[in-house]
């Protein structure tokens, strides 16, 4: 039943309905009645900043203060007429209170006057002010990565070497450097590239700022990258020591073998670092000798040594050259330890050596040979009379001496004495030779 009374003369109603919503338009259009819009997020503008900057301050928007939401008031066909591009808010810095804030002023550009109100998120603007502060610092360019095996880093060269910094004092002060990194991991050749410029604090943190300024942010770096070659040291010396001294060997340092690094061009002309005579003199020493020298200075021009910091290494090396004092002693060495070389053919030998208490015309007697040999005590100790050798070279002498003469006879000829390594005779020693030809 209800159905039936709503549903009768249905189309009477919803033209009965369209027309009261038609007039009911024409008389809000008529009427033109008072409403409200809200803009977001609109940028307040700072005047007159140099009214801070020109006596030396720098400021810095606290809490996002310079972003503001405006709602305006007024007639509903005004509010259609306008848009957010419409709206500004604006706060002058020549206003600032003593609590580093500004007023912030928003109107219209159009129709402004026919606003009704304007209400506005924040009232002001805060501001941190602070004195500006200007420092120069130097700029350090540090490498990252290992350059390819058998080459090193050479000379780093750099278009700037220092940076001056502005910003707030407490920002500014926390710098304690500036520095750029460049990578050379797996190079075999230079490298030229630009670096951007980092303010470090003391724990190497970047420090950033809106406020922070550079008067460069890049530099141009260049990075020498150079083969190596390894070469031997030779330690030269010059002089004798003492009267009764004697060096035990050659000069003995702790780097034998280096590696230097230089241009592929130089480094092919080089196959040895030596160090110069004059720095190692023996003349007259009674003692052992030790000297350190420093490597770099015997470096042909454009070769550097490659130094190591984990072993400590920069160039520096200690050379000790060991003296010690000589051991004089006599010997009787028994004749039959003489023996005689090159014999001719068909001829005896027989080697004489005459008693000191004798006189040279008295007869030979088979007694021993008495040598003065010195060395060093290392080099005497083992040695004996028994150990002691000689020979003589028969045919050389002949060769030398007796040419075209007889063979027969006694001659006089040099004992070359068979001694150990370090061992010497104080004199030459000779030794009567008694050839005969062979009988049947």
């Amino acid at each position: 039943m209800l159905i039936k009374k709503l549903t009768h003369n249905l189309g009477l109603k919803i033209l009965a309905f369209f027309v009261a919503f038609g007039i009911w338009l024409i008389v809000i259009n008529y009427a033109d009645p008072v409403d409200k819009i809200t803009y977001s997020g609109i940028k307040v503008e700072l005047l007159n900043t140099e009214s801070l900057t020109d006596v030396g301050k720098v400021y810095d928007v606290l809490n996002d203060s310079d972003t503001v939401n405006v709602t305006i008031y007024g007639k509903r066909s005004f509010l259609e007429n306008i848009s957010q591009e419409n709206i500004h808010a604006v706060a002058d810095l020549e206003d600032i209170t003593i609590m580093n804030t500004v007023a912030i002023e928003v109107y219209s550009n159009k129709n402004n006057s026919e606003i009704d109100s304007i209400k506005q998120s924040r009232a002001a603007v805060e501001l941190e002010v602070e004195n500006l502060k200007e420092i120069p610092l130097t700029v350090l360019v540090t490498t990252t990565g290992e350059p390819a095996d058998g080459y090193i880093l050479g000379d780093v060269t750099q278009n700037q070497n220092t940076v001056r910094v502005s910003g707030p004092e407490s920002v500014v002060n926390r710098i304690t450097r500036a520095a750029c990194n460049v990578s050379v991991a797996g190079r075999n050749s230079d490298l030229s590239t630009s670096a951007d410029i980092r303010l470090l604090d003391t724990d190497g943190k970047i420090v950033t700022h809106n406020n922070l300024k550079t008067n460069v942010s890049t530099i141009n770096v260049g990075v020498e990258v150079l083969p190596t070659k390894e070469v031997p040291v030779v330690y030269n010396y010059l002089g004798t020591p003492a009267e009764g001294y004697k060096m035990t060997g050659e000069p003995e340092a702790d780097y034998n073998v280096v590696t230097i690094a230089g241009r592929s061009s130089s480094l092919s002309n080089i196959s040895a670092i030596n160090v110069p005579a004059a720095e190692l003199s023996v003349d007259g020493a009674d003692t052992s000798i030790s000297r350190q020298l420093d490597l770099n200075d015997y470096l042909p021009e454009g070769i550097r040594l490659v130094t190591d910091d984990e072993e400590g290494f920069d160039g520096l090396v200690s050379v000790n050259i060991d003296i010690e004092e000589l051991i004089y002693k006599y010997f009787n060495v028994p004749i039959r330890n003489l023996r005689a070389i090159g014999v001719p053919d068909d001829y005896e030998v027989e080697i004489l050596v005459r008693r000191e208490d004798e006189d040279d015309d008295s007869e030979y007697r088979p007694v021993n040979l008495k040598v003065h040999l010195f060395g060093i005590a290392d080099d005497m100790k083992n040695l004996t009379s028994a150990s002691i050798r000689g020979v003589v070279d028969v045919g050389a002498y002949l060769d030398t001496y007796n040419a075209g003469k007889g063979k027969e006879g006694t001659f006089q000829m040099e004992l070359a004495l068979e001694l150990p390594e370090g061992v010497e005779a104080s004199e030459k020693y000779y030794a009567d030779v008694r050839l005969t030809e062979k009988t049947d």
